[in-house]
């Protein structure tokens, strides 16, 4: 399914007292000062958008600074092959747009809804206020920006260049990462259960760059092993900690292993579970 780039839907609004309250206390974790956070609470915007929406596509202008208070957002990029795989997947508690904004240029990047998607959104106006005055503010950012320009480049070697069964497995891990913790800082060892992607498989293929025949192929063998579950259209993750400790340790190999079979894969997963 292609993503599309229809109107935001209106959705019900959400009462004032309680979206500043909700904003003010979000800037707050962004470093920004309580008496700052207060007053400019009013000028962030709640909005909505829909499955496989299109926030920005790439080369556009990005006009805002946007903080995900439910759904999943894609940043992704074409390989070789004109497939679109991302290499970021940003989940709840997540800001995201910042880099663009600081660089002062257009989105490098596609920014998909995966999920139905909800929204903080704060001007741009209103962002390079808070970088130049808030040092709190610029100190969060610089972590930020630190911390993603190292994962987003590791992300785009394997996703780019790496073999269909390597976009397969780290695609997923991905979502693991999104869906367990936030994508602002380095992942930590979750929950150690079983959480569904709010996606479908159909979707998790195109953004794994392959087709719904080889996807199906690889998640297979995943599933065999107990690291997924296939429900009907859908995929629910098993040993979160696990995906996330192999997510880690697959990005930190140096780049030329961007072709392992499905079994070194599965290995991979089983030294990550620390069975």
């Amino acid at each position: 399914m292609a993503p599309t780039t229809a109107p935001t839907r209106r959705r019900r609004r959400q009462p004032l007292i309680a979206l500043s309250y909700f904003s003010a206390h979000t800037l707050l974790k962004a470093g920004v000062s309580e008496p700052v956070a207060r007053s400019v609470a009013a000028q962030l915007a709640f909005r909505g958008y829909d499955t496989q929406q299109v926030i920005w596509a790439r080369g556009a202008e990005v006009q805002s600074w946007q903080f995900i208070i439910s759904g999943l957002v894609a940043a992704t990029t074409p390989t070789q092959e004109e497939r679109s795989v991302p290499i970021t997947i940003y989940g709840a508690d997540s800001w995201f747009g910042e880099k663009p904004i600081l660089n002062r240029m257009s989105a490098r990047f596609e920014y998909v809804c995966l999920s139905e998607t909800q929204v903080l959104v704060m001007p741009v106006a209103v962002f390079q206020k808070l970088f130049d005055t808030e040092p709190g503010f610029s100190r969060y950012l610089a972590k930020l920006t630190t911390w993603r320009a190292q994962r987003s480049a590791e992300m785009l070697t394997l996703m780019k260049l790496g073999n269909p069964p390597l976009r397969v497995v780290m695609g997923i891990a991905q979502f693991a990462e999104a869906l367990a913790s936030r994508s602002e800082r380095p992942p930590t060892v979750g929950l150690d259960g079983g959480i569904a992607i709010p996606a479908s498989q159909a979707v998790i293929a195109q953004l794994c760059g392959v087709s719904r025949a080889v996807f199906s192929e690889y998640v297979q063998p995943l599933a065999l092993d107990g690291w997924l579950a296939i429900r009907y259209g859908s995929i629910e993750l098993l040993s979160i900690a696990t995906w996330q400790r192999f997510s880690s340790a697959r990005r930190a190999l140096p780049t030329d292993h961007i072709n392992p079979t499905m079994a070194e894969l599965l290995a991979e997963l089983h030294r990550a579970s620390g069975m």
